[in-house]
């Protein structure tokens, strides 16, 4: 009898454990000090439209959070491993989907060609994108929309038409030196710099939308149940219904 107790008191314990760790909701954010998406203040508190999507989610679902400041060129690959939980403001892709699941949608996205308004270009097409005298800073690993990776598929001579960078900052130093036609970026990001970035005074946007399409919040498959994706969903459904998305992006003047 004294064995038996012993053994249901030790299947107790060991649900009790397991049910805790399970239910446990620590989630490491990713943000990069970039434009209104997510900056870092003197103080190291993050604010940001991004920031306050990761906060309204993750507060609904009950969790603990910290964030940290991970370049886009690593990024992904630390979604990957589970070095990180979370990122926002991620296209879904084929790609993505076999180590992220993604919630949302978040907002949706305008990719548009960034150049020095002394200097500018006339783009109408992604093709056009290919035909410039200069080479494009892009990110490795991002994702500019289905036509323009089919056209860089089809393309020779990729290495002499773009330029892989690992930042935000390194693109814009490229560009006021000239060593490259423009950027590509997101549409809001670039108008919030340059209305509020010294350093963009001089930078202007196409007006050919390259891409146009929504983003999620991605949670790494490595680091993040499946039970507590269930939470997200919820979490993201309630915050949706109750108008706290809405509100977000009418702050950011994204309606």
């Amino acid at each position: 009898m004294k064995y038996l107790i012993i053994a249901v008191l030790s299947c107790a314990m060991f649900s009790n454990v397991s049910y805790s760790a399970e239910n446990t909701c620590q989630i490491i954010v990713r943000f990069e000090n970039y434009a209104a998406q997510s900056h870092q203040n003197e103080d190291l508190t993050w604010h940001g439209l991004d920031v306050d999507f990761a906060k309204a989610l993750l507060d609904e679902a009950g969790c603990e959070y910290r964030f940290v400041s991970v370049p886009w060129g690593r990024s992904l690959k630390m979604l990957e491993n589970g070095e990180v939980d979370l990122m926002l403001s991620v296209s879904k892709t084929a790609q993505r989907m076999r180590f992220a699941y993604f919630i949302g949608p978040q907002k949706q996205e305008n990719i548009v060609f960034a150049m020095n308004a002394e200097r500018s270009y006339s783009i109408n097409t992604v093709s056009s994108l290919f035909e410039l005298d200069a080479p494009i800073a892009i990110q490795r690993g991002a994702y500019y929309g289905s036509k323009f990776e089919k056209r860089f598929i089809e393309e020779q001579d990729t290495d002499e038409r773009f330029i892989y960078v690992p930042d935000n900052q390194l693109k814009l130093d490229l560009l006021r030196h000239g060593r490259i036609s423009g950027f590509l970026e997101e549409k809001y990001n670039i108008v919030y710099q340059v209305q509020n970035n010294p350093d963009f005074m001089k930078v202007t946007i196409s007006p050919f939308v390259i891409n146009s399409e929504p983003v999620y919040f991605a949670f790494s498959k490595t680091s993040v149940s499946k039970l507590q994706i269930k939470k997200f969903e919820k979490a993201f459904l309630n915050i949706k219904k109750s108008g706290k998305l809405a509100v977000i992006l009418k702050k950011y003047n994204l309606e």
